[in-house]
């Protein structure tokens, strides 16, 4: 037969009759296949020349599958796509997609009227109307059978393959008919009994002893082995575990036992990226094994693929750019964290996870079901999809739904529970209290926006300078207050531009991470939770996304009222309602909150004191819950940075008053230590924020380690800048310069118009705050940035390049007046002042800012 190609028809769509009724849904979902074969694009190539034969069916996705018709019968025909195997409705689009072009076109019709009634050779076919099994059908003596390596499952003409037996699909010379789902069939029986006999012997192993799981560097506790355990047995399992009660330790003891087995070798996490770091310390700490973070552009990510590293850890986000090597990879064990980001299992992420292989697999998430029993559902396709079975079978089981088919309730949770007990693992924090240790902490490391990581850049590149200046001679009190204010621009960049100033980019990942954090606290139960941050203003930012949530909360900063605080203290202690306390670092001060189980810090203080001091409010005499504390970090920039010193500092004072310590020497962290790194710094800075194409994060900008706080004094919470200060008006009597062009359109063009806008906001901000030279400096670079793109130039050049490229073409052509090239000639020079040791005026700088605005909007208007 001819290729057939069919296009739409019109169709009516199906009605299911009651959604309470068993057979009423089967029928209704099969009349579905039916329909949804007349109303999509399809191509059929038979590959035989008979009626009962195999045709390569594509669909309009381009998804090619092989559909057997078997008979004229029906019940034995099968299709190679999942939903034949997995829908327990014995047909599917495809299967319904042939007997249209069988009753079709002329040819196809004259031999349908020849299918057989029965089939015409001995078969073996897939029946998948409730579990997938295999069929022997048509006549088959007892002798091709066992030749075939088929043995009869009792009644009927059930089979199973012998080991060792592998199928072959199609026609054999000894006239057996083998249809090609049967062997995607007979694999996956095969694999399931496989599992559940390894699974048996390790549950021997295990309760005689002769199997561990306890092989970290650190103890477990007797709720976590049992855990590893699990995971170990299962294969493929959820852990559900409350957070804070290791589920990452858990899993990565459980890869180790999979490793010492010789059962696997490569692993691949799949988590947030505020975690990959997070990971790969744990991993090394505690199982010494080395874990390459993907991270930044393409190539750097394929190297770190291609490492010999056994633990490779990416965000979710990467997965489906890097879909092709990871499949490649071959991974032996796959751990999902955090795994309610996939959980919408019709979502991009959700489909590219389906899509990596490997034969263990642990999903990691404390909320399972946040809001709809479809999250377990989706969760438990990536582990096993025969737990609960299709969709509609899943939906009439254990939902309750209206005559229009909405869902309006649920039903036999017992029977849920028991049907996915095999595969899910969960305890309650409430459960295992009296193994729990009394603290447990985490680092969460957030992403910098590009404008985030823009201006953190820029302030930190103001201090740097004036420590370049300390370098050559004391600094003066001045100066040190500038230096002071920048580092603390720069930290409030790292959690929100709204610090910095109110009108700016309300995006920020850290509250993202915040929201996400809370949530999954909120669907824990009635845990309190104390968050702290050094600035109120970052404390109002929490706050909306709590509201957001529907989440209660009440908030302590130094401004509130001596005489109201009991009150609010009182209602965080004993109103169910109220979850969470906001409070500063002031009004944190001597409070007493054991209520509280968990404790968020949404930015890291230069004092590690100060940092125990927050967590201890919870962390003291009385508490019975265990804290879990979560640190908020930036990747990158400088409170990366921070947490360098304060690991060190936190080192010196373990190294003097632990007796159990056996540090002897440590370094000194030394202003001039401090001085070094930061010309170091200032010597390799980029462009603020640039990033690699197709680069998930920028490389960090600031030494790992540092010392500002042995020298610099706390600096004082400084307030937002006002809100018009990045967008300043024109100031009385500036002069105007003529229209210039605009620039032309394109990709170079567009990115240098955004540079010189954001460099131009900076100057406004650093004027603003004190910093003139600065100001002058991002006026400069504002300008330049808009003169290259009236070029087309993706990149600024030197200035004597800009200048002579001006000369060259701009000046000639008209496209930009003599006038423009002087003034950035005048603002090259001014820029020099300052490391001529010439203090910059003021008004001068806002002179030089002013002219800049004026000559970027018309450039590139």
């Amino acid at each position: 037969m001819p290729e057939i190609r069919l296009s739409p028809a019109r169709h009516q769509q199906p009605v299911c009759a009651s959604y309470e009724d068993d057979g009423a849904v089967r029928g209704f979902e099969r009349a579905m296949r039916v329909h949804r074969a007349f109303v999509e694009p399809y191509t059929v190539i038979p590959t035989e020349p008979r009626a009962d034969g195999a045709y390569r069916v594509t669909g309009g996705s381009g998804g090619t599958y092989v559909v057997d018709i078997v008979d004229a019968s029906g019940l034995h025909d099968t299709c190679t796509c999942p939903d034949f195997l997995g829908n327990g409705l014995g047909t599917c689009k495809h299967v319904e997609v042939v007997r249209r072009a069988l009753a079709s076109a002329p040819a196809a019709r004259r031999r349908a009227r020849v299918l057989p009634a029965a089939p015409a050779t001995p078969t073996v076919t897939v029946h998948a109307d409730d579990r997938v099994a295999l069929h022997a059908v048509g006549a088959w003596p007892a002798a091709l059978a066992a030749a075939h390596g088929l043995q009869p499952l009792g009644a009927g003409n059930a089979v199973a393959v012998r080991e060792g037996t592998t199928l072959v699909a199609g026609r054999l010379e000894s006239g057996v008919r083998i249809v090609h789902a049967a062997v995607l069939a007979a694999e996956g029986l095969r694999a399931r009994e496989r599992n559940l006999r390894r699974a048996g012997e390790i549950r021997s192993l295990i309760a005689a002893g002769r199997a561990g799981v306890d092989v970290l560097a650190k103890p477990l506790f007797p709720y976590q082995r049992a855990g590893v355990a699990y995971l170990v047995e299962a294969g493929r399992a959820l852990l559900a575990d409350d957070m804070g009660l290791g589920k990452t330790v858990q899993a990565i003891a459980a890869c180790e036992v999979l490793r010492g087995r010789g059962e696997a070798n490569r692993v691949v996490i799949v988590t947030p990226a505020s975690l990959k770091h997070q990971w790969a310390m744990e991993i090394e700490a505690l199982a010494h094994r080395q874990a390459a973070v993907l991270a930044g552009g393409a190539q750097l990510r394929r190297e770190a693929l291609e490492s010999d590293a056994p633990y490779k850890i990416l965000s979710y986000e990467l997965t489906w750019r890097e879909l092709s090597r990871l499949r490649a990879l071959d991974a032996d064990i796959l751990i999902l964290d955090e795994a309610q980001r996939a959980k919408n299992f019709r979502t991009k992420t959700a489909a590219t996870l389906r899509a990596l292989p490997s034969r263990f697999l642990f999903v990691l998430t404390g909320t399972p079901v946040e809001n709809r029993l479809d999250d377990l559902y989706s969760l438990l396709q990536l582990i096993d999809p025969e737990v609960l079975g299709p969709l509609w079978k899943f939906n009439f089981e254990f939902h309750s739904q209206n005559h229009k088919g909405k869902i309006v309730g649920y039903k036999n949770l017992g029977a849920l529970r028991e049907r996915i007990a095999p595969v899910v693992l969960r305890r309650r924090k409430e459960e295992v209290l009296s193994q729990l240790p009394s603290l447990t902490e985490q680092t969460r490391y957030t992403p910098l926006t590009r404008q985030q990581a823009e201006l953190e850049a820029d302030y930190r590149a103001v201090a740097a300078r004036y420590m370049a200046l300390a370098e050559k001679r004391a600094l003066l009190p001045a100066e040190i207050k500038k230096m002071q204010m920048a580092l603390l621009k720069a930290r409030q960049a790292c959690n929100a531009l709204e610090l910095c100033d109110p009108s700016r980019d309300t995006a920020s990942p850290k509250l993202d991470e915040f929201e996400a954090l809370i949530a999954e606290v909120a669907a824990q139960g009635t845990s309190k939770v104390l968050v702290f941050s050094e600035w109120v203003e970052m404390l109002h930012l929490a706050a909306r996304r709590l509201e957001r949530l529907g989440v209660g909360y009440g908030m302590l900063h130094g401004s509130i009222q001596v005489a109201k605080r009991p009150a609010l203290l009182d209602r965080f202690r004993h109103d169910p309602d109220q979850r969470v306390l906001l409070a500063s670092d002031a009004g944190g001060v001597g409070l007493n909150l054991q209520v509280a189980s968990y404790v968020v810090h949404l930015d890291l203080p230069w004092n590690p004191a100060r940092l125990d001091q927050r967590t201890s409010r919870a962390h003291r005499l009385g508490q019975t819950r265990g804290v879990s504390v979560t640190y908020l970090c930036a990747e990158e920039g400088i409170e990366r940075g921070i947490e360098g010193t304060l690991a060190g500092k936190r080192a010196v004072r373990s190294a003097a008053l632990d007796p159990d310590s056996q540090v002897e020497e440590l370094e000194s962290p030394s202003f001039t230590v401090f001085l070094r790194e930061l010309r170091e710094v200032l010597d390799t800075l980029t462009e603020p924020g640039a990033r690699a194409a197709g680069e998930e994060e920028a490389t960090p900008m600031v030494p790992a380690e540092t010392a500002a706080q042995e020298y610099l004094a706390q600096p004082a919470a400084a307030s937002p800048a006002p809100a018009g200060a990045l967008e300043a008006p024109r100031r009385a009597g500036e002069a105007q310069a003529p229209a210039s062009p605009g620039a032309a359109p394109g990709s170079a063009a567009t990115g240098g118009a955004v540079r010189a806008g954001n460099r131009l906001r900076l100057a406004r901000v650093v004027l603003d705050a004190g910093f003139p030279g600065d100001a002058i400096r991002a006026a400069y670079d504002a300008l330049a940035a808009a003169i290259a793109s009236l070029a087309s130039v993706e990149a600024t050049p030197s200035h004597a390049a800009l200048v002579a490229m001006t000369y060259r073409n701009l000046v000639p052509s008209g496209r930009l007046p003599a006038a423009v090239p002087a003034a950035l000639a005048r603002l090259h020079d001014l820029t020099t002042l300052e490391v001529q040791g010439v203090d910059v005026d003021p008004a001068l700088a806002a002179d030089a800012v002013g002219e800049a605005e004026a000559w970027v909007q018309r450039i590139v208007a």
